[in-house]
C-alpha cells in the first residue's frame, strides 16, 4: 500500500517518466545497431522484467506481462495461450521495453494499453479518467439481473459517468433501456461518448458535461425529466484514506474520481436528493459504494428521507464485502 502524495512523489513520477523515455531511446539505438530486423522470441524479451517489476511494487507480474505482450503483438489476451514461443521484430522489441518501463513506473496498465475490457465491451482508457475496478462490473450485473425481464422501454441517468462503462454494459446487455449521463470532467465527458459511438450504442446514450451541487443538480436541458432508474458509482473514499492508495490511483488517476469527502458519502447525498427529485415513484437508485457505507445509508434513509426514499437492500462483491446498495422512490 501506498505512500502519501507529496511533491516529492510528484518529482518521482517526472523523473520516472525521464527514464521510460530514456529507456526507449536506449532500446531503439540497441535494435538499430544490433539487431538490424531480427527477430526477438519473448522469452529471451522477459529476461530481468519479472524483477524489476516486482521491485517497483507491481503485483500478479505474469497477468501484466502477458497484457503488455498482446498488445505488442497486436493480439487479443485470449488467443495468446504460449506467448513465450511467440517473436517480437526489432521494433516491437523495444516497444515492449518501454511499455515495461512505464508499468515499472507504476503507470496503471489500462492506461499505457489505451483500452480496456468491460464485462462484454473494449472501451478506450485515458489518464485522468477513472478506471472502472472489477467489482463494478459485479454492480452492473445486479443492475442488469434486475431489468432483465422488464418489457416496457427504461428511461435511465447516471450520475459520474466516467468512460462510460456503467451505461454502455447495461445498454449493450439491454436494448429497451436508453441511457442520459452527467460527468463533471470534460475529458471523461468527451472519452465517453467517444466509447459510445465506437460501441455503436450512441443513439441510446446521452452525455452532458455537468457538475452537480446542491439546487443545481442536473443540466437545465434536463430540469423536467424524470427517470425509471438511477445508477451511479460515486466517489466513496474517505480523504484520510488517501495516504493509502497504491501509487497507480495517486500519481496517474483523477483523484476528484474518488474523494468522498469526510465520510465518503459526500458525492452520495447529493445523489439522494437528486433521485428525490428526478426519480419516478416506484423506480430504483443502485449505487457502488464502500464496504462500509450501506449501514450508513440505511440509517440516513430512515433518518432523513422517510417517506420519499426507502432503503430496499445492500449486496455483497466477490471479496464478500458490502458494496452495493438498492434504494426505492416512494
Amino acid at each position: 500500500m501506498l505512500k502519501s502524495f507529496t511533491f516529492d512523489t510528484f518529482k518521482l513520477s517526472r523523473s520516472a517518466t525521464k527514464q521510460i523515455f530514456g529507456t526507449h531511446q536506449h532500446y531503439c539505438t540497441l535494435n538499430a545497431n544490433q539487431s538490424h530486423g531480427q527477430s526477438v522470441e519473448v522469452r529471451k524479451a522477459l529476461e530481468g522484467w519479472d524483477e524489476k517489476l516486482k521491485d517497483a511494487g507491481v503485483g500478479d507480474i505474469e497477468f501484466n506481462l502477458k497484457c503488455l505482450v498482446a498488445h505488442v503483438l497486436k493480439r487479443k489476451f485470449s488467443t495468446l495461450k504460449s506467448y513465450k514461443t511467440e517473436k517480437f521484430t526489432a521494433e516491437q522489441h523495444s516497444e515492449f521495453s518501454r511499455l515495461c518501463e512505464a508499468r515499472c513506473a507504476r503507470m496503471p496498465l489500462q492506461y499505457i494499453l489505451g483500452e480496456w475490457d468491460f464485462m462484454d465491451l473494449t472501451l478506450k482508457t485515458a489518464p485522468t479518467v477513472f478506471i472502472p475496478r472489477p467489482e463494478t462490473e459485479e454492480f452492473v450485473s445486479k443492475v442488469i439481473e434486475e431489468y432483465r425481464n422488464v418489457q416496457q422501454p427504461i428511461d435511465m441517468l447516471e450520475v459520474g459517468c466516467g468512460s462510460g462503462a456503467i451505461s454502455l454494459a447495461i445498454l449493450n446487455a439491454l436494448p429497451h433501456v436508453t441511457s442520459t449521463a452527467i460527468e463533471r470532467s470534460k475529458a471523461a465527458t468527451t472519452l465517453a461518448w467517444e466509447n459510445a459511438k465506437s460501441l455503436k450504442l450512441s443513439d441510446r446514450f446521452t452525455p452532458y458535461n455537468h457538475t452537480t451541487s446542491e439546487n443545481n443538480y442536473l443540466p437545465k436541458e434536463l430540469a423536467d425529466r424524470k427517470f425509471d432508474l438511477i445508477v451511479s458509482n460515486p466517489p466513496y473514499v474517505r480523504t484520510e484514506e488517501f495516504p493509502l492508495l497504491q501509487p497507480e490511483v495517486t500519481i496517474y488517476e483523477n483523484l476528484n474520481a474518488l474523494d468522498g469527502g469526510q465520510d465518503g458519502l459526500q458525492i452520495a447525498r447529493l445523489v439522494f436528493d437528486l433521485a428525490c427529485l428526478y426519480l419516478r415513484r416506484g423506480g430504483k437508485l443502485w449505487l457502488e459504494l464502500g464496504s462500509e457505507h450501506p449501514p450508513l445509508v440505511k440509517t440516513i434513509m430512515n433518518l432523513k428521507y422517510e417517506g420519499r426514499l426507502r432503503f430496499i437492500s445492500s449486496y455483497i462483491d466477490q471479496y464478500k464485502r458490502d458494496r452495493f446498495v438498492e434504494i426505492e422512490k416512494v
